[in-house]
This record gives C-alpha cells, sequence and structure tokens, in this order.
C-alpha cells in the first residue's frame, strides 16, 4: 500500500476557493457575456466571465467605444475574433438579470462558447485605499487550436499567443499612497441602468437578424 495523501484540514478548508490569479494564456468556456454603457460617459463594452480548469474569471471588460461616444478599434477587433472564433456571425441584447439579480443584458449566441483569452493582470487602487487587481482582454484564440483568428483564417501556424506571453507582464496602476479619490482601473458592474435603451450601441451598427452559429469549433478557417 502506498500513501498519496494525508489529510491537511487547512488545504480542505481553501476547496472551491481558488480562480485566475496570473497573467497568462487560459482556455475555457464562456460562462457570461453582458453589453455594458457608462453611467458617467458614451462609454459601451462587453463584459465576460469565463470558465476554466485553472478556475473563474469575472468582469474582463472589452471597451468598443470610448468616453467620447467614438468606436475603439482595438475593442471591436476583438471582439470580431471572438465571434470568428465561436462562429457567431451576429451578437444580440437579450433582456434578464446578473448573479446579483439585478437587471443586465446577455448576449447568448457566445454564452457556453469555447475559448481561449491571454489576460493581463492589472494592479489598482480602491477607493478606500486598499490594493486589488483585475485582468484585462489582451488576444482571443482557439481553445483546441492556440490560433489567432488571423492565424486560423489564414493558415498559419500558431505562434501569436506565445509571442505575446513572453513579453506581457503584470500592469502597476496602483496611487501613490494617501491618494485614494479616483477608481482608475475599478471594474463597471455587470448591468445596464434603468434608463439605458435594451438595444446596444453594437448592434445599432448591425443588421437585426438572428445569429448564424455551428457546431464545430476550431477548424483552421472558422467561417
Amino acid at each position: 500500500m502506498q500513501p498519496m495523501f494525508t489529510f491537511n484540514e487547512e488545504s480542505a478548508k481553501k476547496s472551491g476557493a481558488g480562480g485566475i490569479s496570473e497573467t497568462g494564456a487560459y482556455t475555457g468556456t464562456i460562462a457570461a457575456a453582458l453589453f455594458t454603457n457608462g453611467r458617467d460617459s458614451q462609454s459601451a463594452a462587453m463584459e465576460f466571465s469565463l470558465e476554466t480548469d485553472a478556475g473563474k474569471a469575472n468582469y474582463l471588460r472589452v471597451n468598443y467605444i470610448g468616453r467620447d461616444g467614438q468606436p475603439l478599434q482595438h475593442g471591436e477587433a476583438l471582439i470580431n475574433a471572438i465571434m470568428g472564433l465561436t462562429r457567431v456571425k451576429q451578437l444580440n441584447a437579450t433582456e434578464g438579470v446578473n448573479d446579483q439579480g439585478e437587471p443586465a443584458f446577455h448576449c447568448k449566441e457566445l454564452e457556453g462558447k469555447p475559448i481561449g483569452f491571454v489576460l493581463q493582470k492589472v494592479l489598482y487602487t480602491k477607493t478606500d485605499g486598499t490594493d486589488a487587481y483585475k485582468f484585462e482582454v489582451r488576444q482571443a484564440f482557439g481553445s483546441n487550436t492556440r490560433k489567432t483568428f488571423k492565424e486560423a483564417s489564414e493558415g498559419t501556424p500558431a505562434e501569436a499567443v506565445d509571442k505575446m506571453l513572453l513579453l506581457l507582464k503584470d500592469r502597476d496602476e496602483r496611487l501613490p499612497a494617501g491618494n485614494t479619490g479616483s477608481t482608475i482601473g475599478q471594474p463597471a458592474r455587470s448591468m445596464l441602468g434603468g434608463n439605458q435603451p435594451a438595444q446596444s450601441r453594437l448592434q445599432q451598427r448591425q443588421p437585426q437578424n438572428t445569429a448564424q452559429q455551428t457546431g464545430n469549433f476550431d477548424d483552421d478557417i472558422p467561417f
């Protein structure tokens, strides 16, 4: 008989408490995809929750409209890459609730779809002066192929993710001690306010037909 584990009470207490905590590339399933609008600006974003073997990552915001109401090219490109990798042609906002039971607008076409995200850890200062962190999506890739949409559509090797990881480090946006008057870096709530329209700005720029999807993912040519 060969012993494999000796009971550790402190370790047992930590069961289920884990989650993504480091910069890196993670594959999993989109647990939630929400459309969000800025509370005090014209900004708009999609917010994702990703379920992975390493844990769950929440509040993954991809801004596609800036505070001044102008489109953000990087954000739009990233959302389109996610659509390409998950074989979704159209995104729609479906009214529902978030995890807190508050009004929210879900993107049902993306929820439940497999995806890979390169996440960068961003350190920031909360309004009470304590340190915290969030994650930003830097790249999307196929969960099985590890290819970006560009690599998959052009039939080139999966190299972009690993090249990015070689250079990608945590980003520190913490404020100097004593300066807690800013909320820079803090994730917004996963909802739209009660006075916000049900239709997102992303939808307003696209046809309103139902999303077309296929069952197989991560082919070299996503569409």
